[in-house]
């Protein structure tokens, strides 16, 4: 048994895989056992106090791409088993009161989001916070309400989300370091744009974003201010301005390839595609598709891998070509539960829910909306659980069966309101 971590009061001591009582004489030793696959052996940290036992946390996180508030693109199952385990320590000297400082913390609570555990990320934030403040350390105070803010917006509570950001913003404003109040201001109002977006309120949405956007161009922040054209394009979109919103999404598209940011070149040229889906030019939608395709697999990244073969799929469900709509849509499945990508996966059974329905088969739409419902449930998102629910009204509705549509009806209304989404005017004007 390699040397175990010891608990505050010399009681019990952890072996690698479980607490156990210490014996009477061992020499209080740390010994952290972490497989790091990145690197491809066990590294064997040997340390002799919390501090340190933490800084090799964080060093682990690190190789496997967790970097303060920057996440790996994916993981595989293995590197997913060794941030459980990193975790799973970190919980155990959070369960002795022993106080982490709130960097670690928040790279602990990062790590903890990304792999979908969102209570231990919320916990982890939540002792950032607490610590940050006692410290009057007012950059990380931001920061984890940032990421507080960003987990009671998944979990579909978008006033709570809004309180935090505000905070977030109220302290940014006051902190005395010009780059870094710009900074922080320029993040806490692209979230607060996120938010007025989702509750349809487009107006404040763009004043937001184009707050963030002069802040970005002021910083010389390239990245920021390509991401702020990217927002402010959709909500130019979602208004019907395709002209603008197309304008926006090839100044995006400049900056990238001037900066050399392939990801970011991705998503804009998808969002082209969306543009030129939505004008009936399938071609050139199609193109630009593929061409979001090419980079996603020159990069690497999976998860984009499979929105661009879904963005296809529909592309030959409008040309009517159902065989091949369906043989990507399974294609982008495949691979969204490859890399794990929930929320991936069901958009995929989603669409090929809707093939299913338009197919005639509302038998197999019930099923696969149904899977797409509990997934929606498993990781949390409110929003999308709400369109599920719409989409089972909908086949119940075409089964004939009027209790089961009204109950679904009812139940999907009801979570757009209380999250703060506009409800389509059919609902209102049939008492729902």
């Amino acid at each position: 048994m390699s040397d175990p971590i010891f608990s505050p009061d010399g009681q019990f001591m952890w072996t690698g895989s479980e607490w156990i009582p210490a014996p009477p004489t061992s020499s209080q030793s740390a010994n952290v056992n972490l497989k790091d696959s990145v690197i491809g052996g066990d590294v064997n940290i040997t340390q002799n106090n919390v501090v340190d036992i933490t800084n090799a946390m964080v060093q682990a996180l690190d190789r496997l791409g967790f970097s303060g508030q920057s996440s790996p693109a994916e993981l595989t199952l293995a590197q997913e088993h060794e941030v459980e385990q990193v975790l799973e320590l970190s919980e155990k000297i959070a369960d002795y009161g022993i106080e982490i400082d709130p960097e670690t913390e928040l790279t602990l609570g990062n790590a903890a989001q990304s792999t979908g555990r969102t209570h231990s990320a919320q916990q982890h934030f939540l002792r950032a916070l607490k610590t940050s403040r006692k410290n009057g350390d007012r950059n990380y105070e931001t920061i984890s309400l940032l990421s507080l803010g960003s987990i009671a917006k998944t979990q579909g509570d978008l006033a709570e989300a809004e309180r935090l950001y505000r905070g977030a913003l109220t302290i940014s404003k006051e902190i005395g370091d010009s780059r870094l109040r710009s900074f922080g201001e320029k993040i806490t109002l692209s979230h607060l744009g996120n938010i007025a977006r989702t509750r349809g309120d487009f107006a404040e949405a763009e004043r937001l974003f184009r707050e963030c956007l002069a802040i970005c161009i002021e910083i010389g922040d390239r990245i920021g201010e390509e991401s702020s054209l990217i927002s402010l394009g959709d909500i130019a979109e979602m208004r019907g301005d395709l002209a603008e919103a197309e304008r926006l999404y090839r100044e995006s598209l400049t900056i990238c390839k001037e900066i050399g940011v392939r990801s970011g070149e991705r998503r804009s040229l998808s969002f082209l595609g969306d543009i030129a889906r939505t004008r009936g030019d399938l071609a050139e939608a199609e193109r630009l598709y593929r061409g979001a395709l090419t980079i996603s697999k020159e990069i690497g990244n999976r998860r984009a891998e499979a929105n661009s073969l879904t963005s296809l799929g529909n592309i030959a469900e409008m040309r009517g070509d159902l065989a091949e709509a369906e043989r990507l849509y399974r294609e982008s499945m495949a691979i969204s539960r490859e890399v794990d990508d929930r929320s991936g996966e069901a958009i995929s059974l989603r669409s090929l829910g809707r093939l299913a329905q338009e197919r005639g088969n509302t038998a197999e739409a019930e099923r696969l909306f149904r899977e797409v419902l509990a997934i929606y449930r498993e990781i949390g998102d409110r929003s999308a659980e709400a369109d599920s629910l719409i989409l089972l009204g909908d086949i119940a509705s075409l089964n004939g069966n009027m209790d089961e549509r009204h109950r679904f009806y009812t139940e999907g209304v009801r979570i757009q309101r209380e999250i703060g989404i506009p409800i389509q005017q059919w609902f209102i004007d049939n008492g729902y």
